[in-house]
């Protein structure tokens, strides 16, 4: 995403403001240099570190962000996600040419904090718009759109690079805070957290919506969350061991493959990536269809844990590497196995205990409400 930097060690076009350690260089040395490799001059360590902060903040927020979104609405939680995200994207260029290394780093973990309140109101807001028999075709365009854009990025961010306005890199930060601020006004102006408030929406939407979704449906009925339940089911347990194996295979650019056929083409990349697809109705649905009344919250606790292997898997990767950098292809080959050895392990686990299926945590509350009504009603 342009909000990261590139994880290749000679990537950059511009001058040496870092070493590996995170101090200036010295100036004789950083002109010599600048032919050579760029303005961030850093090694493998060093662009783990950079990369990784995004996730301690992201990883902080994310059950946080969940249950504000069930709480008081997806519209505005994930609007100010997006609009925090494209303020950390302007200042990038200027933050990183302050020589300050760990004012770049916190700006990471900030960048994090923003994004993470995105994913769970997409969620939250699945759950209140989206029949239950829908959502995995409506998460598959997510997933897609997802993808789309982010091929676009890299391809578009290449190009900016080199030829772009303010130096080249930066302008890969100014045009998509350019592009997130268009987004954000048609956001704005279409979308609502609940089918009931948009002004366009017929009768006849609104029951169909209604009457195909198993839940909470009433908005003013904030359910408390079973905590202990979730935490103790095997299915969850299940679920976030397999999003952790998906998620540290992400590192290394075979992400998105089902978790359990990727271990079949693991070490060959475009092979693997030919069920990238399929990921859109796996892991990514399994969290709708196991509850509707705490969705985002489920998909935060999930997405916290699993996601912890986006800081673990780059330095981990950076060690390796680092350890024998005159062996690459060897180096690189024990990676490769060993995130086979942890897709195996994650998919065995999710075939024993994983499930489709709405759980009895998710009924009983809601359920209850309704076995009351209709006494009530009787």
């Amino acid at each position: 995403m342009p909000g990261q930097f590139n994880n290749s060690k000679y990537s950059s076009d511009a001058c040496n403001i870092f070493n590996e350690h995170g101090h200036i260089t010295d100036n004789n040395n950083q002109q010599q240099q600048q032919n050579h490799h760029g303005e961030f001059d850093w090694s493998e360590s060093t662009q783990s570190q950079i990369l990784g902060a995004f996730f301690y903040g992201y990883l902080v927020f994310q059950i946080v962000g969940g249950r504000l979104a069930e709480m008081f609405g997806a519209k505005w939680l994930c609007a100010g996600g997006q609009a925090g995200s494209m303020l950390i994207n302007v200042l990038t260029p200027v933050i990183a040419r302050t020589r300050i290394y760990w004012l770049l780093v916190a700006s990471r973990v900030v960048l994090g904090m923003f994004q993470a309140f995105i994913l769970p109101s997409l969620y939250a807001l699945f759950s209140k718009w989206v029949p239950d028999h829908e959502r995995s075709t409506f998460l598959a365009f997510m997933v897609a759109g997802s993808n789309v854009g982010t091929v676009t990025t890299n391809a578009l961010s290449g190009y900016l690079a080199e030829h772009g306005f303010a130096g080249g890199w930066p302008s890969v930060f100014y045009v998509s805070a350019i592009i997130c601020s268009v987004w954000l006004l048609v956001w704005s102006l279409f979308i609502t957290s609940e089918p009931t408030s948009h002004p366009c929406i017929t009768n006849r939407e609104l029951l169909y919506i209604k009457t195909n979704i198993n839940g909470n449906t009433n908005s003013k009925t904030k359910l408390p969350v079973p905590w202990k339940a979730i935490l103790l089911s095997k299915q969850f347990l299940a679920l976030i061991i397999v999003k952790f194996c998906v998620n540290w295979s992400n590192q290394l650019f075979l992400s998105k493959l089902p978790t359990y056929l990727q271990t079949i083409f693991n070490y060959p990349i475009e092979q693997g990536m030919l069920f990238f697809g399929m990921q859109a109705g796996g892991d990514i649905v399994v969290v709708i269809d196991m509850t509707n009344n705490f969705t985002a919250t489920v998909f935060g606790i999930a997405n916290t844990i699993a996601y912890s292997c986006g800081f673990i898997t780059p330095l981990v990767i950076g060690y390796i590497i680092d350890a024998s950098p005159g062996q690459p292809r060897r180096q690189w080959s024990y990676i490769f196995y060993m995130s086979a050895a942890i897709s195996i392990i994650g998919g065995c686990i999710f075939l024993v205990f994983g499930t489709a299926e709405r759980q009895s945590w998710d009924r009983d509350a809601s359920d209850n409400d309704d076995d009351n009504n209709d006494h009530h009603h009787s």
